[in-house]
C-alpha cells in the first residue's frame, strides 16, 4: 500500500463526489500520510461544465484546501495542484497559478486540447485516438507539456490506449518517445489506478485495464523511468485499500520499481 497520493479530484469537476474533508478523512483512515489534490484545472477562457469546474471556483478550491491543510496538520501532509493538460495556449496561466505560490504543482493529463479551427472549443480528442495519427498527435503534445517544466507528472501516459485497441510499431514509437522525454525531464510518470477500478474488458482482441497497458510499462522499465501509483480518486471510497487492491497486483505483477514520494519547496 502506498503512503502518499497526488491525484485527487473534488466534486468541483462535476464528476466527482464527496467533501474535500471527506477524502482527507478516509486517506487518514487508510494510512495515507500525504494527499495532493489536483483537480481537473478550471480555465479562464474555456467552460467544461461536467469536465472541469468554472473559472470563478478557483479561490474557492484554493481556500478550502488551505484551511484544510493547517486544520489537519498535525494528522496529515496536504498538497494543493491541479491535472491539466499540455495545451500551450494555456502554459502562460499555469506558469502563473505556480508562481503565486498557492498551487504547487501540476500533473500532466492530456485529455483534449484547443480545437485547431476553431480557438474557442476545447477538442475532446485523446480519449478518442483510434487511428496512428491521433497516437501520433497525443504524443507530440504529451512530449511538448513534458518539455515545458511546468508538470512534475505525467498521468496515464498510456490513457491512449483505451481507444487504440493495437499495439504495433506506431503505439511503441510513442511509448518510447514519452519514457524518454519523462527520463530525460525527469519527470514522473503515473501507474493510474482509475481504469483498474473500473475493471477489465474487451479491447479488440484482448481482455485488459483500459490501461495501465502491461507493454507500454515494459518500456518504461526498460527506460529506468520514476514511476508512480496514482489513485485518481473522484469519490472518498477511490482511497480505500479495498478499491485498489487490483492495482496493487498488477503493478506488483509488472515488476516496477517505485519512486512514490515528490519533494516540495
Amino acid at each position: 500500500m502506498i503512503k502518499e497520493n497526488y491525484h485527487t479530484h473534488t466534486s468541483r469537476c462535476g464528476h466527482a463526489i464527496g467533501t474535500d474533508e471527506e477524502y482527507i478523512q478516509e486517506a487518514i483512515a487508510f494510512g495515507i500520510t500525504e494527499l495532493g489534490f489536483s483537480d481537473h484545472i478550471f480555465l479562464p477562457y474555456h467552460s467544461q461544465i461536467g469536465i472541469r469546474g468554472e473559472y470563478e471556483e478557483l479561490q474557492d478550491y484554493i481556500s478550502s484546501i488551505e484551511s484544510l491543510k493547517e486544520k489537519y496538520k498535525d494528522r496529515i501532509k496536504i498538497h494543493l495542484g491541479f491535472e491539466a493538460e499540455a495545451m500551450k495556449e494555456y502554459f502562460p496561466y499555469y506558469k502563473q497559478l505556480l508562481e503565486e505560490g498557492h498551487i504547487e504543482y501540476l500533473v500532466l493529463g492530456n485529455h483534449c486540447e484547443v480545437d485547431r479551427k476553431n480557438k474557442e472549443n476545447l477538442h475532446f480528442y485523446f480519449s478518442h485516438a483510434t487511428k496512428a495519427k491521433d497516437i501520433i498527435r497525443y504524443t507530440n503534445s504529451l512530449v511538448r507539456g513534458i518539455k515545458s517544466g511546468l508538470f512534475r507528472i505525467v498521468a496515464h501516459p498510456d490513457y491512449f490506449m483505451g481507444s487504440y485497441y493495437k499495439w504495433n510499431k506506431t503505439t511503441i514509437s510513442c511509448a518510447k518517445k514519452i519514457c524518454h522525454a519523462a527520463k530525460k525531464y525527469n519527470v514522473y510518470l503515473e501507474f493510474n489506478f482509475g481504469a483498474i477500478r473500473r475493471g477489465k474488458r474487451v479491447y479488440g482482441k484482448e481482455y485488459r485495464f483500459a490501461y495501465p497497458y502491461n507493454k507500454f510499462w515494459e518500456i518504461a522499465k526498460k527506460y529506468k523511468c520514476k514511476v508512480m501509483i496514482g489513485l485518481d480518486a473522484h469519490t472518498p471510497s477511490d482511497i480505500s485499500t479495498l478499491n485498489n487492491d487490483g492495482g496493487y497486483e498488477f503493478f506488483k505483477e509488472l515488476g516496477l520499481e517505485l519512486n512514490q514520494k515528490m519533494t516540495f519547496k
